[in-house]
């Protein structure tokens, strides 16, 4: 048995560590795939699906008929008295008027579209969040490989204040402060690491891998380029997520409807057969039904329960619309401005930054500036060489969002709120 158990786990291990292997990290599009396979929650809708398309089977069916047997006025010693004792049999049948049936069948249905629905959003939150985390992970390789490159030019920069300071054209100061910057850089790469490793440990939990999964290094295109204008997109007034919520309108109605059926009950027909030894045999037929006089205590509160549950239900679609509506203006709005800014970089701010640091450094060289304005010059070029892949990352985060909220998602990412929010304070 313990041969048995280890087995299994290994069988699990090599099952996850082969479906690690078989996904392409430079695509993220594989990546989402895997999420997806390994999801628990969708595993779950679909598991209630199933037991919704099960239960819609035998919606509004009628019950079975019920089969007596017996023997009625037995007496108490076991005597048998033949004026009395009657052996009998018989059969009931409760019939269940069509409308309630009608009503039963399409709440379960009902009830099979919303999960429906439920599992597309389910699928577009967790496209959203792989794609953050993915995008997230990547960008921060990139700051990283950007700082490396900021590294060698401080190196330069060091140098530079090491040849001034050994001809006595500098003070030691300029060469303290070289290597202030140095470490700093160094800071900012140990930063940039843990986003990275935090947005990489959001998607072993997405893709089920174990925490000491080794997952290859990737990165964002690395060449700074134009990013050109997003078509205009616009928010459906009938998302999946909209719709689930239609669906729990349609289903509140058939309750409301249920709920007044009440005053129609169904009715229940016996019918037995019995006989006396030496009597003659009889049969009973019996019809019964429900007398709904207590309208004012047991149906209409059950009614105006249904039409409150139908009205909340309906005003859920209002709120959600809203939430939906400020989730993809925010959403289109960081993505236009990234556009912007992405663009700038590209076209002044990084290039110009550049050649402002080249300048100051062979300035700085020939004795004709500061090391002040060096130092000024890189740590400028550093964060923006830095802050265009913030850009890049906030473009690509909003179009997963835009995107999940088009097809369901409900509201934006807590990872997407955070990016606005360091967006505003940069």
């Amino acid at each position: 048995m313990f041969r048995k158990y280890l087995a299994c786990i290994a069988g699990a291990f090599l099952i996850a560590g082969s479906a690690s292997a078989a996904i392409d990290w430079n695509d993220p599009h594989s990546v989402v795939e895997a999420a997806i396979t390994a999801s628990p929650s969708l595993r779950e809708i679909d598991a209630n699906l199933a037991a919704a398309r099960a239960r819609q089977l035998g919606a509004g069916a009628m019950p079975n008929p019920m089969l007596m047997a017996g023997v009625q006025n037995q007496q108490i010693d076991l005597s048998r008295d033949p004026m009395m004792t009657m052996y009998m049999a018989g059969a009931s049948q409760t019939f269940v008027r069509r409308e309630r049936r009608e009503a039963l069948q399409r709440a379960a249905a009902l009830d099979v579209e919303r999960l429906e629905r439920e599992a597309e959003s389910r699928r577009a939150e967790i496209t959203r969040d792989v794609l953050v985390a993915y995008d997230e992970a990547a960008a921060a390789e990139n700051q990283i490989a950007a700082n490396d490159e900021i590294a060698k030019l401080a190196a330069m920069m060091a140098e530079a204040a090491r040849i001034r300071y050994e001809v006595g054209a500098a003070a030691q100061i300029d060469i303290i402060r070289a290597k202030l910057e140095a470490s700093n850089v160094r800071h900012q790469v140990l930063m940039q690491r843990g986003v990275r490793d935090s947005a990489l440990a959001r998607l072993r939990a997405l893709l089920n891998l174990a925490p000491a999964e080794t997952i290859p290094p990737f990165a964002l295109h690395h060449a700074m380029e134009d990013h050109a204008h997003a078509d205009a997109v616009t928010l459906d007034a009938a998302t999946p997520a909209i719709a689930a919520l239609e669906t729990d309108v349609a289903r509140a109605e058939q309750d409301v409807r249920l709920a007044k059926l009440a005053t129609k009950p169904d009715v229940n027909l016996e019918a037995s057969y019995g006989f006396r030894p030496g009597q003659k045999d009889m049969f009973s037929v019996v019809a019964r039904i429900e007398l709904p006089i207590r309208r004012a205590t047991t149906i209409e509160p059950r009614i105006a329960e249904a039409i409150a549950r139908r009205d909340a239900a309906h005003t859920q679609i209002d709120v959600l619309q809203q939430q939906l509506a400020a989730a993809f203006g925010e959403a289109l709005a960081s993505r236009d401005e990234a556009v912007e800014q992405i663009n700038l970089h590209v076209e002044q701010l990084v290039p110009e930054a550049k050649l402002g640091f080249e300048s100051a450094l062979a300035s700085y060289q020939a004795g004709k500036t500061t090391f002040d304005a060096v130092i000024g010059a890189l740590q400028t070029y550093r964060m923006l060489n830095v802050d265009y892949f913030d850009f890049v990352r906030q473009l690509l985060v909003a179009e997963a969002e835009i995107d999940a909220l088009r097809h369901g998602a409900i509201g934006r990412s807590g990872a997407a709120s955070m990016n606005i929010t360091i967006g505003s304070a940069r």
